[in-house]
């Protein structure tokens, strides 16, 4: 008798031994899926390692092999079991993230529906006798004969206007069979997506793509490609996706949640229509059936393209040839739950496990990928010009505080911005607004009393939507009335203080009442089709002016856009995270980038009331080198990554005093034990102290030797027991420091 070694779902990641029966044997495999006895309960588990003997006392055997073939494939279980270990996790919750929830649970199946066909050709004679004795039947008959195939059951009854009866009499004749047929759920069904060729590519392009042909045919490190907005990063992604193709391997396609834009899916559907039914598409906003579909599908090997953000970096294709990471600068490659991992830094190693391409782009590439590429850990390529020689957009800086006439506040549309919206306006040109922060206003204050309207869960306050007339916490999502006169004094001057989308959309409609303007953001993008319906509207021309948040910042190419108004680009700059330079330089980058791709040049104004700071200066002059320069320059001298590894640990308690008592017991643990070349802060309250009603503490290390420092903070983890209501967790490599 064998044994398989499994993991059990929500156990903690604790291996178990259980025996395989003589039945099961040559079903159940390394990845199987398989149902076990715990205790008295029946529950599923992943099998890890088969085994020819086991010591463990009492084994049990296994109920079941769920499915004909593994789920998970050697080289996934190899991530897998990384993950755990690199960012500091139990196994099982590395392989949650690795099987999709709608997979594990196994609580939904295939989509089914009863379709009829004709069991033998019809003559006309038979044809005849119908249509005298019972037209309804011969409808029915007439119905299938012109389709030329199977119909399901609904469509057929309501094509030929007959009923169930009719149908069934028909079956009882043996004339007509109905059978179950399954039917995919395809997020993207009724759609039409025209064959693309591919474009030629220009000098640039050309060199570029040779090495990634290369690293096709011998894949040996990984690609950072460095181009300028509009430069045709997708297009070399599209043709090292076929290359892969046309030498029978797959391929996986990341991008970045917030820009996996209908655009972004049509244009890989388009170019591969031929093969369309060969494209899978993972996303968060797929429905479950659609979700469980999808990853059948490729599965199955019925897909060999794979789409999708990050959590597609998972995705079970066999035989991979190409990984693509656009933007891969962005942040919502992390995950800001365990296992916290960053799917870039996952595609890299998958790329080795599976011997394949891995090819990152970006027009800002984040400063740890430049590193390993100007140190030589990647290859690094550039495109340093548009297509077509078009150039760069022209940035202008306008300061606010000279915006300020006799100690007013500055307009939040300048008298310049203003201008420049008229001029497109006239030539039936379109713009873009970008502002990241959504609502009407970002407080409300009693001038009288001094109250302020904060969250009680969360240490920020409250932002004002004008359209429901509520206050809302951003952060937790806590929701009230917005009161129309102090609730401590009663006084009846509340005012509105800062600016979100919501406002901006109010000033500029009265600014351009003519104009059509659409705004993008959480609050407004409720539907699954909202930014679809938006985005394909202001394609056509239907939008003059489109406003919103980072979700149009990225991504998105209309050559009809000749302007780019960046409110405020101070937002965020003066965060309390060592990335917040980066992060305005990337996303002023990335927002200007859409200005200026067709045949008219484009033109990016940028309001600041800190016009000097080295991110906007450089960003100005689209220049990446002279930042990442001057970045990492003070990140060396700092120590700060990408010269040292960084682990967040926070602690959360509803109760103050036991969260900071529990980090300052964690803190003199590790001060112990810690290895030689690490750095350890002093436990600290978070920027952010407290978030969804619990109080929250940081301590943060540094070091050279990451592997080192998460084997000894697991093990002082485990020997340490915290109050039930702390909750202390771990981020390695962390991207939020809030």
């Amino acid at each position: 008798m064998k044994f398989a070694r499994v993991i059990v779902d929500q156990s903690g990641g604790t291996a178990l031994d259980y025996a395989i029966p003589p039945e099961m044997e040559g079903r159940v495999q390394t990845g199987s899926r398989v149902a076990v006895p715990v205790r008295q309960r029946q529950a599923f588990a992943t099998v890890i390692e088969l085994l020819e003997e086991s010591e463990v006392p009492g084994i049990r055997p296994l109920t079941k092999v769920v499915g004909d073939r593994p789920i998970l494939s050697a080289n996934l279980l190899r991530l897998a079991r990384w993950m755990a270990t690199y960012y500091c996790c139990p196994v099982e919750t590395a392989m949650r993230a690795v099987l999709p929830q709608v997979i594990r649970k196994g609580n939904i199946g295939f989509k089914q529906r009863l379709a009829a066909r004709l069991t033998r050709e019809i003559d006309a004679a038979l044809l005849a006798e119908l249509e005298r004795r019972a037209p309804k039947q011969a409808a029915l008959v007439e119905t299938l004969r012109e389709a030329g195939a199977s119909l399901p059951v609904v469509a057929l009854l309501k094509a030929a206007g007959a009923d169930r009866a009719a149908l069934t009499a028909l079956v009882r004749k043996g004339v007509v069979a109905t059978e179950s047929e399954t039917i995919a759920r395809d997020p993207h069904e009724g759609e039409t997506f025209i064959l693309a060729a591919p474009h030629p590519l220009n000098a640039e392009q050309t060199e570029v793509f040779a090495h990634v042909c290369a690293a096709i045919d011998k894949p040996e490190k990984p690609l950072l490609l460095h181009g300028v907005t509009g430069s045709g990063k997708t297009e070399i992604y599209l043709q090292g996706i076929q290359r892969v193709l046309d030498r029978g391997q797959s391929a996986i396609m990341l991008v970045p949640e917030i820009a996996l834009t209908p655009q972004t899916v049509e244009r890989l559907k388009s170019r591969f229509a031929a093969m369309q039914a060969e494209v899978a598409v993972l996303h968060s906003h797929l429905s479950e059936g659609e979700r469980h579909d999808e990853w059948h599908k490729i599965n199955n090997g019925q897909a060999r393209i794979v789409i999708g953000a990050r959590s597609a970096i998972f995705a079970p294709l066999e035989n991979l040839g190409l990984i693509v990471v656009d933007e891969e600068h962005e942040n919502s490659y992390k995950q800001e739950e365990a296992p916290r991992y960053h799917a870039r830094d996952l595609a890299v190693l998958r790329g080795a496990f599976e011997k394949c391409a891995v090819l990152l782009g970006s027009a800002t590439p984040s400063l740890e990928s430049f590193h390993n590429a100007t140190t030589g850990k990647y290859q690094l390529l550039r495109m340093a010009l548009r297509v077509d020689d078009r150039k760069m957009p022209y940035i202008r800086i306008i300061d606010l505080r000279q915006e300020s006439h006799g100690g007013e506040t500055p307009s939040i549309i300048s008298e310049k911005l203003r201008t420049a919206i008229d001029a497109r306006l006239a030539r039936k040109e379109q713009s873009i607004l970008f502002l990241n922060r959504r609502g009407f206003s970002t407080s409300l204050s009693c001038n009288a009393c001094g109250y302020v309207a904060a969250c009680p869960n969360c240490s920020v306050s409250l932002t004002f939507h004008r359209a429901e007339n509520r206050i809302v916490c951003h952060i937790c999502g806590h929701t009230a009335i917005a009161p129309n006169k102090c609730p401590d004094c009663k006084a009846p001057g509340i005012k509105f203080s800062g600016v979100g989308t919501e406002r901006v959309e109010e000033i500029v409609n009265k600014l351009f009442p003519k104009a059509t303007i659409r705004r993008m953001d959480a609050d407004t993008m409720t539907r699954k089709e909202s930014y679809r319906e938006v985005l394909t509207a202001f394609r056509t021309g239907k939008i003059d002016i489109l406003l919103g948040t980072q979700m149009i910042a990225k991504g998105l190419h209309f050559p009809n856009v000749t302007l780019v108004g960046i409110v405020n680009a101070d937002m965020g700059l003066h965060m309390p995270d060592f990335r917040a330079g980066e992060r305005t330089f990337q996303l002023l980058t990335q927002v200007a980038g859409r200005a200026g791709r067709g045949d008219v040049e484009g033109e990016v104004f940028v309001q600041s009331f800190t016009p000097h700071h080295p991110a906007i200066q450089f960003a100005r002059h689209h220049d990446y080198d002279g930042f990442a320069e001057q970045e990492t320059e003070w990140r060396r001298q700092w120590d700060y990554p990408p010269f040292s590894k960084m682990v967040l640990i926070t602690a959360r308690s509803a109760h103050q005093e036991r969260g900071k008592f529990s980090l300052e017991t964690l803190h003199r643990r590790l001060k112990e034990v810690l290895p030689a070349h690490t750095t350890l802060g002093e436990p600290a309250p978070a920027p952010l102290e407290k978030s969804h009603g619990n109080y929250r503490f940081h301590l943060i290390l540094r070091t050279r030797s990451i592997q080192k420092l998460t084997r000894v903070l697991s093990e002082v983890l485990e020997k340490l027991t915290f109050p039930e209501d702390v909750t202390v967790t771990v981020d390695v490599d962390p991207y939020q420091l809030l």
